[in-house]
């Protein structure tokens, strides 16, 4: 195991790849409303997820909806945390590529722009999703 981590730079990996997701959604972060904050090291980042980001109330029916559809729609599995369940977990496994974080960061912001909108009367009635 220690010999697969080393020979394939698989450490490495997951600090350059967590950075390039962390960047990513920072620069997200400054066009979506709908990201408080990111936090995380590697490739186990949080978003946490907000309704307003003055006064952080958490967005726990959108985040458990992106969630749903990450799954359902892009094949992507995350889960949901923090005290308001309004933090999406990213934990892939250490092999996890910059292609793989480039289609997780664009799936996720199509789901934000074009899901989302056409659910927001009904999140209500949505639930929290099972993680």
């Amino acid at each position: 195991m220690l010999h697969i981590l080393s020979t394939e730079k698989l450490q490495q990996n997951a600090l350059q790849v967590g950075n390039y997701l962390k960047e990513s959604f920072r620069d997200m972060q400054q066009r979506r409303e709908i990201i408080g904050d990111i936090r995380g090291s590697g490739l186990f980042l949080g978003l946490e997820l907000v309704k307003d980001r003055k006064t952080k109330t958490p967005a726990m029916e959108e985040t458990s909806f992106i969630c749903s559809v990450l799954k359902e729609k892009y094949l992507i599995l995350t889960s949901v945390d923090g005290p308001g369940d309004n933090v999406i977990v990213i934990k892939p496994p250490m092999c996890f590529s910059k292609e793989d974080a480039i289609y997780f960061v664009r799936s996720f912001e199509r789901v934000v722009v074009e899901d989302l909108p056409l659910a927001k009367d009904r999140l209500d009635e949505i639930g929290k999703t099972p993680t």
